[in-house]
């Protein structure tokens, strides 16, 4: 199964700023992702410790910490607890095979390129650039 921590942890900073200035509990933000509200709360208290959200003044007064054209997905990555690769390779593999042997390090290699390159990608991408299209993509449906 694919780990959505990443995609979740995006839908709730643009579901913040896209209902900016609303009053907005973490049950409508978890119908928003038709999840739990808990694992909401618990996405928002790693964001406010990372400083992607700002402090509340109140259950329903949320806000972002910056301005989402400074927020990258780096910056949203980064926040993920327990972050692990995009990618991982099965290290199992048979030590008296001279293919088991050598495709986990050999792979490694690769993956580590396309790590450094994702990443790089998503320090381009910033939380304004989803918003905008989430905004484009909601007037083109109506």
């Amino acid at each position: 199964m694919a780990n959505t921590q990443f995609s979740d942890t995006i839908h709730v900073l643009v579901y913040v700023a896209y209902f900016e200035g609303k009053k907005m509990t973490s049950q409508e933000i978890a119908s928003s992702l038709e999840t739990s509200p808990s694992l909401i709360r618990k996405i928002m208290a790693n964001l406010k410790h990372h400083g992607l959200l700002a402090p509340t003044h109140g259950p329903t007064q949320l806000a972002l910490a910056h301005d989402p054209a400074t927020i990258t997905l780096r910056d949203i990555y980064a926040t993920l607890p327990n972050q692990a690769p995009l990618l991982n390779v099965d290290s199992h593999t048979s030590k008296n095979c001279p293919v088991g042997q050598t495709v986990p390090p050999v792979l490694t290699h690769y993956y580590q390129e396309i790590q450094a390159a994702a990443e790089a990608k998503m320090a381009k991408i910033s939380l304004q650039d989803v918003l905008n299209d989430v905004t484009l993509m909601q007037r083109l449906a109506e």
